[in-house]
């Protein structure tokens, strides 16, 4: 993903995640029966990605993005955030693989004087395992990343549970879901030891490994035309426990959203 700053930080091109569940883009890819017999499924397009400024945060940041959804004979993939990915299992129940998994997560000190004293957070790669059943119009879908590039990140994972209601031409998904954390994580992000106490002047605040927030998804696709289709997702959440608790976070309630409009090159 090329480095783009908007204002002053560089692009997760998603995971989506947003990471967004990989079921969610293969939905549409499916259920095109029409198209010639292809190993090679391609799509992509322009888009825009607004997230809080860093976990936690009040303000927030909005960037461009190039959204692509690519899949080469159902088994190889790399759609938003999710850079590079592989089925084990993938029919019209299951989808289960791994993927290498860009996450633009970061916190400047620098553009917080509160954070004085705290240290930067550099953004990572993650390496991630998911599962996803879906059965009828309803979705089952768990996934757990590691930060594979030692910036402290440590194991981020998701259960989420989102119903579907196709309505012509649109798609519309919605759903609750939790994250959970373990302590680097928790420590990286929402920890103050002592040592950063003195430095920084908030209080000392120890964390643990647990439930870092409760969220709700949004998802809604628009198939334009043949080639053309429009796609945006909304998440809110709110932090609990050490993060909530935490005298870095300024705002529980957290807000990520995306849309892209793409076009299908085959």
């Amino acid at each position: 993903m090329p480095t783009i700053h908007a204002p002053r930080r560089a692009l997760l091109a998603l995971a989506l995640t947003l990471s967004m569940p990989a079921g969610w883009a293969a939905d549409g890819a499916a259920a095109d029966q029409t198209a010639p017999a292809s190993n090679w499924k391609i799509s992509a397009g322009p888009g825009v990605y607004v997230a809080p400024d860093f976990p936690g945060a009040r303000s927030t940041l909005v960037y461009p993005i190039v959204y692509q959804d690519i899949d080469y004979g159902g088994r190889f993939f790399s759609r938003g955030f999710d850079l590079l990915g592989v089925y084990a299992l993938n029919n019209d129940i299951w989808q289960i693989g791994a993927d290498f998994q860009f996450d633009p997560t970061w916190r400047r000190s620098k553009n917080d004087h509160r954070l004085d004293g705290l240290g930067d957070v550099n953004m990572t790669m993650r390496a991630r395992a998911f599962a996803q059943a879906q059965v009828s119009f309803i979705t089952f879908s768990a996934d757990v990343a590691q930060d594979i590039a030692g910036q402290g990140q440590g194991l981020v994972a998701n259960g989420d549970v989102l119903f579907s209601l196709p309505a012509g031409k649109w798609l519309f998904t919605l759903g609750p879901g939790v994250t959970w954390t373990n302590g680097k994580y928790m420590q990286t992000f929402f920890g103050v030891t002592a040592d950063q106490s003195a430095r920084s002047g908030l209080p000392a605040h120890a964390v643990g490994a647990g439930l870092r927030e409760w969220h709700a998804n949004g998802i809604v696709t628009y198939e334009i035309s043949h080639n053309w289709s429009a796609l945006g997702s909304l998440t809110f959440a709110r932090l609990e426990g050490d993060a909530a608790s935490s005298p870095v976070t300024e705002r529980r309630q957290q807000w990520t959203a995306m849309a892209a409009l793409t076009y299908r090159f085959r």
